[in-house]
């Protein structure tokens, strides 16, 4: 391999990192919007992430979200069998376990948001202040 192929490689797998870290930051913005516009409640992409291991990309509540955008994930296969044996109503959920690994549960993002809207409470709205005409 000369030297120039090398570089071309390298440059390649650079911009193909870059792009993906960018659909990962698009993503993330996207799952804190969703939950502002559903839930009321006001999240951040923990921008910390990036410099410290181990820290999720968002907090709500007792939850540290994990956000993963791929060309293409193997699970989704499964959320459709669920969904197809689905009736008026029901909800799909996957619960699969990987040799050695933990149980994981897998459902529709906006059934989540529903979830999540039993549990957290969103921020309380001050009172709006009397006038003084009303004060008297």
């Amino acid at each position: 391999m000369t030297e120039m192929t090398r570089s071309i490689g390298e440059c390649h797998r650079m911009m193909m990192a870059k792009i993906s870290r960018t659909r990962g930051a698009n993503f993330e913005r996207e799952v804190v919007s969703d939950i502002h516009l559903t839930l009321g409640v006001k999240t951040k992409r923990n921008l910390d992430q990036y410099q410290e291991a181990g820290l999720g990309d968002i907090m709500l509540g007792n939850y540290v979200i994990e956000c993963k955008r791929r060309r293409k994930i193997a699970t989704y296969e499964f959320i459709e069998q669920a969904e197809e044996s689905c009736k008026a109503g029901q909800v799909p959920l996957v619960v699969m376990r990987a040799d050695g690994k933990k149980a994981l549960a897998v459902m529709r993002w906006s059934d989540m948001l529903k979830l999540l809207g039993n549990e957290i409470e969103p921020p309380l709205e001050p009172e709006p202040e009397a006038s003084p005409s009303e004060a008297s």
